[in-house]
């Protein structure tokens, strides 16, 4: 009796001090909802506007990740292989988002010195040929975050630029990661000059071009991560590259199935565990998809697509939560506009992936923990939920939302969500949502 009575107790003192929060300035002009339940006591604790259709931006993933790791399971693989027949090679992917130079060269390093190959073979039968999800945004090009799809990505799509400041007056160093002639860069920025405007660093995507400029007053280092224009084309120049350095000669690049006659000579298999762990840590938006297309594929057949997909996520909605409405999602990483979901939907995802302990031992460790790590490391600090918040976050233009999992002071479990919509200012969103988990865990 002591026990549900101090139960009682904490819950009316939550909800006091979440009203009090609602009552906050910074919503007197957009929107809140807020949806609070005790996993330990399995019970609700507080809920406001909980049913209201919002924007989850990256909140997204969550769904995305709970979906994936219960029809694809944790010893999953995202693979690529490299096949040969007679004088050919064919590289299959499988829109394996964190493969890297590392891997590139181990690639290269399976065919021998001196190999003459006829016709190296991209192989982009594993997902359809649109490069970008519905409603993305067409002004985020040219950026990292927005790489085009592809079944062949090498570093997620993009190339990292990092700009460092030399003498005033000079042009800054620069230095590209991965490096490759498939793109030039153009440094017509100076150091310390005060007549310039700010520094940018952009790939001239209006032209389709994968040409690097850089310009502007460089003050202080700075990187900046662009995607390639045609991912899969960035993959295969890099890939020739790295074969011509083994002392392979590479006569023609095409694109073309592999034939079933052809043997697989070298494979990288990713672990799904590596992909959700940049999906959730660092809101990698390439590793959600990358999810997405492969819970397309559980249905059978080729050219997989991002509608599929999230036919998928519907039916695993329905079977899993009973969610009949409340949501609607037309990718796997939250940047489409259209998609929408309600405080009450993800709560639901929260609580299965709670009761269902193995994606639990997966997911709860890869989120981000407040002041300590990933997009939750700078947050928190100074209040009772530094280090007791693990939880994605989500920020789009106007959107701010955050959901996890936070430790109360009694050692319960909660789990929560938080979606600002109508946000002028994200920094005051954070600001605020900060001062709820701070609420749930005090």
């Amino acid at each position: 009796m002591f026990s549900l009575c101090l139960h009682l107790s904490v819950a009316q003192s939550l909800n006091g001090r979440l009203d009090a929060l609602l009552g906050d300035e910074f919503l007197h002009d957009s929107d809140a909802s807020v949806a609070v339940y005790d996993l330990t006591a399995d019970s609700l604790l507080y809920a406001h506007r909980e049913h209201k259709r919002c924007r989850p931006a990256s909140v997204a993933k969550v769904v995305t990740v709970a979906a994936a790791l219960t029809r694809l399971g944790s010893g999953y693989t995202l693979d690529t292989h490299l096949y040969s027949n007679e004088n050919n090679l064919y590289v299959k992917g499988t829109m394996d988002p964190l493969f890297d130079e590392e891997d590139m060269l181990s690639m290269a390093q399976s065919v021998p010195a001196g190999t003459v190959i006829d016709t190296l073979f991209a192989d982009c039968s594993f997902c359809d040929s649109l490069y970008w999800g519905p409603g993305w945004a067409w002004d985020d090009n040219p950026y990292g975050f927005q790489p085009y799809i592809s079944p062949l990505l090498l570093c997620g799509g993009a190339v990292g630029v990092t700009v460092t400041p030399t003498e005033k007056g000079a042009a800054p160093r620069y230095s590209c990661t991965p490096q490759s002639s498939f793109y030039t860069v153009v440094n017509e920025a100076q150091c310390s000059n005060k007549e310039l405007d700010k520094l940018t660093i952009l790939r001239d995507w209006l032209n389709d071009s994968n040409t690097i400029r850089i310009r502007g007053n460089c003050t202080r280092e700075t990187t900046e991560r662009l995607n390639m224009y045609k991912s899969a084309d960035f993959f295969m120049a890099v890939l020739v590259e790295k074969l011509t350095a083994q002392g392979v000669e590479v006569k023609n690049i095409a694109f073309g199935t592999v034939p079933d006659s052809a043997l697989c000579i070298h494979s990288t298999a990713r672990l799904i565990e590596d992909v959700v762990s940049e999906a959730l840590l660092e809101s990698d938006n390439i590793c959600a998809e990358a999810l997405l297309y492969h819970l397309a594929a559980t249905k059978g057949g080729s050219a997989f697509s991002m509608e599929q997909g999230c036919g998928v996520v519907d039916y695993f909605m329905q079977e899993n939560m009973g969610c009949n409405g409340g949501y609607s999602l037309y990718d796997g990483s939250g940047l489409s506009p259209y998609n929408h979901i309600s405080a009450t939907a993800v709560l639901s995802i929260l609580r299965y992936i709670y009761d269902n302990s193995d994606i639990y031992g997966v997911v709860y460790p890869r989120l981000p923990l407040s002041g300590v790590s990933g997009t939750m490391k700078h947050r928190t600090k100074g209040t009772a939920a530094y280090k007791k918040v693990r939880a994605k976050t989500g920020t789009v233009t106007g959107v701010c939302t955050l959901a996890g999992y936070a430790t109360a002071k009694d050692g319960h479990t909660l789990a929560f969500v938080l979606m600002n919509s109508g946000a002028e200012s994200a920094r005051k969103a954070r600001e605020w949502q900060d001062k709820v988990c701070d609420a749930l865990c005090r």
